[in-house]
């Protein structure tokens, strides 16, 4: 491989390849379709004008598939962030203006309908029986379909800031409802298991700052896009048991488990 890696995730390596260019090697396991959604939805964000690195090509090496990109130089969000928790208020908002500009795009059904690809992974999620997966599929059923565009995996670590801010990785691209998408952010903001050997006050320090990021970013989200609380609230049920089929840890799983049981049981008392 030629280049030095400059980022390695849970589904690909990156990799420097040639001037002004990285390239972004999918592991073995990553459905091929997968890799071309990506490579359709950031070539159909960065024809819209938005700011999305060009795709140039879809390659494949040593059997595995990848996407040759432009290179961005500048520093991911997330490491703004732990840079600078005093400035999590304007990160916040920054967000929520990114995220609410992606969603005056329109989605073509070329990328998938957002509560069809929810739906198969509901049924597919472990840790929950099929009488709960039967209630959120149910409480799916009854959300409103969207024909916006959606990240799918929108959160701080998937934007890059030099000049500008530019938003990255988009495999879970998708047409849908924003506030779906919105939901799946609060989601990612506010719950994960906490590092492994963290102590009380590390543990305290990362539950305030994802509070306040969550605050912070569903209060401006809300200012700009005219969406109602309420309506997003309504997507956390079934982004959440969706996300338990993700190779997120044992203990964020667990969290999420308990998240869906709460609402499973509100819901039912109503």
């Amino acid at each position: 491989m030629q280049g030095k890696q400059v980022g390695k995730g849970r589904t690909a390596e990156v990799w420097e390849h040639g001037e002004g260019r990285i390239i972004k090697l999918y592991n073995g396991d990553i459905p091929e379709p997968y890799v071309e959604r990506e490579y359709l939805v950031s070539k159909y964000v960065f024809e819209q004008g938005f700011c999305t690195p060009e795709p140039l090509e879809l390659v494949g090496i040593d059997g595995r598939k990848g996407i040759v990109f432009q290179q961005i130089q500048g520093r991911s969000l997330l490491g703004m962030i732990s840079g600078q928790p005093w400035q999590l208020g304007k990160y916040a908002k920054q967000m929520a203006r990114l995220h609410n500009n992606l969603h005056q795009l329109e989605g073509t059904e070329d990328f998938g309908r957002q509560k069809a690809e929810l739906r198969k992974s509901i049924i597919a999620a472990p840790m929950l029986t099929m009488e709960e997966k039967s209630a959120v599929l149910d409480h799916l059923e009854g959300l409103p379909e969207g024909n916006k565009l959606c990240h799918g995996d929108f959160h701080p670590d998937n934007v890059l800031i030099n000049e500008q801010a530019w938003i990255i990785d988009w495999m879970t691209g998708i047409m849908g409802n924003p506030a779906g998408d919105a939901a799946r952010s609060v989601l990612l903001f506010s719950m994960g298991a906490m590092p492994p050997g963290a102590s009380q006050m590390a543990k305290f320090v990362i539950g305030f700052m994802r509070q306040r990021l969550t605050k912070g970013y569903i209060r401006e989200y809300l200012a700009l896009s005219g969406q109602s609380y309420a309506a997003i609230d309504g997507w956390i049920l079934p982004v959440a048991a969706a996300r338990l089929v993700e190779g997120v840890p044992v203990q964020e799983k667990e969290q999420l488990v308990r998240e869906i049981r709460k609402r499973l049981s509100k819901s039912s008392a109503i």
